[in-house]
């Protein structure tokens, strides 16, 4: 070999050999009740101490950046999904308006038609003069039929408005409850309610 070889390598190893494998101390270091603690320090008087030597880590080289596929469309080609011309991205959970035999209706996010026994007298049947027909019942079951997108969000919204006026007068004990039920309607009317 040429002398101004070696010379290059020698001097070229001394430049990358200590920058590649620098040696780390660790120092293991243990007191009186047993409780070990690991540092780069000497451990301090009174601990027993032990050390080990190591190849302090490197983080790897930062991997290359992909080129772009020559099939694959720029992304600003692809439209975000709102405008894809399919309307709403997501309908509106279902509400159910159940009537009940007295005419009354009330709306419900679950299908609950409330069948329960209703006493006789309440349904309007005359019982007088019989005790044992005023202490009976009939089953009665509401009507429930699922509302439209449109009548479901009309509902959310009046549903949001008395949640943040629920929120505003609730009592300690019940304020989180209310606080993430308007959360949780202000989601459904920004999400599915134009």
């Amino acid at each position: 070999m040429r002398p101004w070889f070696i010379a290059s390598l020698a001097s070229l190893l001394a430049l990358v050999g200590p920058a590649a494998a620098e040696d780390l101390t660790v120092y293991r270091c243990q007191d009186a009740k047993g409780r070990v603690t690991l540092q780069d320090e000497p451990c301090p008087a009174g601990q027993q101490q032990s050390e080990r030597s190591m190849v302090r880590p490197r983080d790897p080289a930062p991997a290359p950046a992909a080129a772009p596929s020559p099939q694959a469309p720029p992304a600003e080609a692809t439209p975000p999904p709102e405008d894809l011309g399919y309307g709403l991205p997501f309908p509106p959970p279902p509400i159910f308006q159940c009537t009940d035999f007295d005419g009354s209706a009330r709306f419900s996010e679950d299908y609950d038609p409330n069948t329960r026994c209703v006493p006789l007298p309440v349904l309007g049947y005359d019982v007088r003069g019989s005790s044992a027909a005023a202490g009976t019942c009939r089953w009665v079951t509401e009507s429930c039929v699922r509302l439209s997108d449109d009548a479901a969000c009309d509902q959310f919204k009046a549903k949001l408005r008395q949640a943040r006026s629920d929120a505003l007068h609730a009592f300690s004990d019940t304020a989180a409850y209310r606080k993430s039920e308007v959360r949780r309607l202000a989601a459904i009317v920004r999400d599915s309610c134009p």
